[in-house]
Formats: structure tokens, C-alpha cells, sequence
């Protein structure tokens, strides 16, 4: 535990690799120009997550993905032979959405498209073509839906723009998917999901929550007594160790050293797991790498747009999606064992409601943070290499992605 007047220091689990030096230039958080070359060079060559496998848990259960970084929505649809596979919703016969007369999710047997009635099935093949004998040139099975590809992690669903990526979804995942394997993921269920369409670059919500400089500030009222550092152990919120596996990372967020907990936050404690703090939970596997005493939770961040933070009991996940270079779609998805008894729903609920207060404050300082980037002031911004290295560390491979060819 660190004196008074010690200054904490993150501990790096790996070594720490190239990273851009000096002031970040404000340039690519706001211009239309970059933001294009983001979807092209890096949205669309780059494995995505964008469900979980119990989303679509039977066969002819589909999703539709309004996914705009694709410019139409892209179809996650469970085949009859129980696989998940992904497809772009434009009809191959003249360009229609063949989601356009579709819910979000549902079930079905098959898609019909509404111009013609060309009809795909939920493995995306054509299975019938009205009129088939005025098209006496074409070749039905190469009709189908074009394809993604689409594969799965611990139950996390990822896609691919291309059908054949020349890297597998667990190569890219790398280190950062070792350190969490063994995290009863398929143990925990849903308790609750926020969303929000903001007026933000995509960047810089990403940047909000991979920090943990701006937690003594943003949430010093919702998080007082709910496990946070201390003024006296770490006043600035540095975090407790790091681990960097390009293009990921993962920060560890660090408990307090006097614990006081709120009179919400008590009784949640003792009646099951809650986001208030636990220190008595034992230790899950794919927890703290770090081995870290004052253990909260872990912010592991998979590249680009992924969050998936695992805490004792309970673990929730961000995906950030753009729309436009001053817009963003978000959306978090909070987990946990089913609760045993009115005690731990009790707990959860504590949970849900204070992470729904955590996110209003987070979500308050977005909007006006893009509007001062728009406003020309700043060419450049100031980031720590310690206590913003997620920050760095991400701006980095952004423009790795976006500059190569």
C-alpha cells in the first residue's frame, strides 16, 4: 500500500511496445475525411463482436445488425444445422434489403426478399428464384446472401467483412483472450442493457472508458464508498498494473485502501455480488492476471470497439459502434450468475442502478467534449503515458490500421 505522499505507479505486465510519442492530434477525432478511411481501411478488414451465442440460442433465430459502417444491415441468422453465420442483407438479384419488412430478431424459416419474392434460407442460400426459367444463364447456388465470416469465443459471436480472413478469430485475440480464459462466461446471464446515440466520435467514447483518471472527478459522488482509491492511496486513480497485447489491452482498476461503504452499498455487499466492492469474493478464473492485492476489476479492451470487463461475480461489456465522424451508437450489456435468492436480486438490482448512474455521468462529458474538439482550439491533445497509456496505446493502432495500405 502506498504512503501518503507517494506517488503510485502502473505495473506492466508485458512489455510495453511502440507507441505514438507526444501530443495527440485532435484531426482524427473530427474529420469525415479519416473517419471514411476508418471504415474501410479498419471496421471492414478487422474481426468485430457484436452478440453473444444465446442471442440466437435456436435454429431460424435471427438478428438484424443495423450496422452502418457496412452502409446496409448485416443478417446473424442460426442455420437449421444449429451454426451461426453471418450475412449482408442486400438481395443479390437487384440490390433490395431483404431485412427491410423484418424485426430486429425473430424466427423464421427462411428470408424473403420483398421486391421479387427471391427467398434465401437461414444459411443464406438461395431456395427459390420466381420465374427461375427467365434466368436460364444464372447459377442458383451462386445466388445466396453474400457472406461474412462468423465465428465464436466463450460465446461471444464475431464477425468478419471478409469470408476468408486472413487471420482466425482467436489469433487475433491473442494474449488478452488467454488472460481471460476460464471465466465462467456461460455461467452468467444477462440483468440488464443500456444504449445511447451520441453526437461523439467513436474515439473518444472509447477514450472515456479505458481511463480511470477521470473517475475521482466524473463519479465523485455515485462511487464514494463503493471501493474506489482513496486520496491518500491513489489520489489520480492510476491504474494498478496493465497488460498490452497489440492491438489489445487490458488496465486493472484498483480497490480502496480504507473501505466506507455507502448504506445502498453495504447491504448490497451483504445480501450477494454487486458492483459495490467485494473484497471477500473469491477470485475467478480469468480474473487479475496481475495478482494485484487491491484487485476491483479488469477493463480489457479488444481491438477496436470491444470492451469486456470482468469483475468478482459479475462482468459487462461496451461496444461502441460508429455511424459518423461526430455520432456513435453505444451499448453495454451487464452480466451475472442467476440469483439464488430475493437477497441477490436484491444485489443485482444495486448493480444495475448504480452502473446506469455511472454511465449518465460518463455519457455527460462526450457531447461537450466533441463539440470543443470541432471548435478548432486545439490542434493536439495532452495524454499521460502513465495514467492514459489505454488512451495512447489505442490512438496508436488506429492510425496503424488506417495508414496502411
Amino acid at each position: 500500500m502506498n504512503a501518503p505522499n507517494e506517488s503510485p505507479h502502473t505495473r506492466y505486465g508485458t512489455p510495453l511496445p511502440g507507441l505514438h510519442e507526444g501530443p495527440i492530434p485532435v484531426e482524427p477525432y473530427v474529420s469525415p475525411a479519416f473517419f471514411e478511411k476508418e471504415r474501410e481501411r479498419l471496421f471492414k478488414r478487422i474481426w468485430l463482436q457484436v452478440a453473444r451465442q444465446e442471442d440466437v440460442p435456436n435454429p431460424g433465430d435471427y438478428l438484424v445488425l443495423e450496422l452502418e459502417l457496412f452502409g446496409a444491415p448485416i443478417i446473424l441468422a442460426r442455420g437449421e444445422d444449429g451454426a451461426i453465420r453471418a450475412f449482408h442483407s442486400v438481395c443479390p438479384h437487384r440490390g433490395n434489403l431483404v431485412t427491410a419488412h423484418y424485426c430486429s430478431h425473430g424466427n423464421t424459416r427462411s428470408f424473403v426478399c420483398g421486391y421479387h419474392g427471391w427467398t434465401f434460407g437461414t444459411d443464406g442460400r438461395l431456395k427459390s428464384l420466381p420465374g427461375k426459367a427467365y434466368f436460364p444463364d444464372v447459377d442458383p447456388a451462386k445466388l445466396g446472401l453474400k457472406p461474412l465470416a462468423c465465428d465464436q469465443w466463450n460465446g461471444f459471436v464475431f464477425i468478419h467483412g471478409d469470408p476468408q480472413p486472413p487471420q482466425s478469430l482467436r489469433a487475433f485475440l491473442g494474449g488478452l483472450a488467454d488472460d481471460m480464459e476460464g471465466y465462467p462466461f456461460d455461467q452468467m446471464q444477462r440483468i440488464a442493457r443500456y444504449g445511447a446515440e451520441v453526437q461523439v466520435n467513436w474515439k473518444t467514447f472509447v477514450d472515456a472508458f479505458h481511463e480511470t483518471y477521470h473517475v475521482g472527478m466524473v463519479h465523485a459522488r455515485s462511487l464514494k464508498g463503493c471501493g474506489q482509491p482513496t486520496a491518500s492511496s491513489n489520489p489520480w486513480n492510476v491504474p494498478v498494473s496493465a497488460r498490452i497485447y497489440p492491438p489489445h489491452h487490458s488496465v486493472t482498476n484498483g480497490l480502496a485502501d480504507e473501505l466506507v461503504l455507502t448504506p445502498a452499498g453495504a447491504l448490497a455487499w451483504q445480501l450477494g455480488m454487486s458492483f459495490s466492492a467485494a473484497q471477500e469474493m473469491p477470485k475467478l478464473p480469468g480474473t487479475n492476471p496481475g495478482n494485484d492485492a487491491s484487485w476491483y476489476f479488469d477493463i480489457n479492451v479488444f481491438f477496436p470497439n470491444f470492451f469486456c470487463d470482468l469483475g468478482p461475480g459479475w462482468y459487462f461489456t461496451y461496444n461502441f459502434w460508429p455511424i459518423a465522424a461526430d455520432r456513435t451508437r453505444w451499448q453495454m450489456d451487464i452480466y451475472q450468475f442467476a440469483a439464488a435468492d430475493i437477497g441477490q436480486r436484491v444485489a443485482q438490482e444495486h448493480t444495475k442502478v448504480l452502473l446506469r448512474d455511472l454511465l449518465y455521468e460518463d455519457l455527460s462529458t462526450m457531447e461537450t467534449t466533441q463539440r470543443g474538439l470541432e471548435s478548432g482550439v486545439l490542434k493536439e491533445m495532452t495524454v499521460s503515458d502513465e495514467m492514459e497509456v489505454a488512451v495512447r496505446h489505442h490512438f496508436t493502432n488506429v492510425m496503424r490500421w488506417v495508414e496502411s495500405q
